[in-house]
């Protein structure tokens, strides 16, 4: 067997940090992490904005739609209906509301951007070590390594995880430094935060208006 054989790494991509030592491992980890938490921030920080704008056009939407049997606009048009169905999207509303609210987007959001603060200011400490560390001894390395790990799982054991999407869209972000990233996952990645960040709110914005329309056709 030749050397190449040997010391061919048994994992491909983002991986190999494993077949390191922990200190890159925990370097890697941190930096990966602070990233994803701030993808994280991102993402919540959308959805906040798209939830309270669908939110108050689905509202508008249903007093403008009200409006039609007040003022008689048409004589033709079936008002019971319509006010039924004004009536049953305002409970839809209210039940919405209060699911969109107790997801306390910005709050969550606010946390994973500290979350990744924090999660900065231990990488900078790591990043200068590694700088500095040519004459540090092993004992001092093992110590500096363990105080680290654990300000590192400290931090962590005081936010929510994030979710795996945001692991995803780091990546992307840096694809310099993760080959294994093809188009076809930024491709896919794209659809799947549209839906996520936009797309059931886009479906409230754009269907409500369609629905008072063709009921008021009838």
């Amino acid at each position: 067997m030749n050397n190449t054989e040997e010391t061919q790494s048994i994992f491909v991509g983002s991986k190999q940090y494993l077949e390191k030592s922990f200190l890159e491992e925990l370097n890697y980890k941190i930096w990966s992490t602070k990233g994803a938490r701030f993808e994280a921030d991102k993402r919540l920080t959308i959805v906040s904005k798209m939830s309270n704008i669908s939110l108050s056009i689905l509202s508008a939407y249903l007093i403008i739609a009200g409006l039609i049997s007040v003022y008689n606009i048409n004589s033709d048009l079936k008002f019971d209906l319509i006010n039924y169905v004004v009536t049953a999207l305002s409970i839809i509303l209210l039940v919405l509301s209060q699911s969109e609210n107790s997801q306390n987007y910005n709050l969550r959001a606010k946390d994973f951007h500290n979350c990744s603060l924090e999660l900065s200011q231990i990488y900078n400490q790591l990043r200068t070590f590694k700088t500095l560390s040519d004459d540090a001894s092993d004992y001092e390395k093992k110590n500096f390594t363990i105080k680290l790990s654990n300000e590192y799982q400290t931090i962590l054991s005081k936010y929510e995880n994030h979710l795996s999407i945001d692991y995803d869209n780091f990546k992307i972000n840096h694809r310099e430094y993760f080959k294994e990233v093809s188009n076809d996952n930024v491709k896919k990645m794209a659809q799947r935060n549209f839906w996520i960040r936009y797309g059931w709110y886009s479906l409230i914005i754009v269907l409500t208006p369609i629905i008072i329309i063709i009921i008021c056709l009838l």
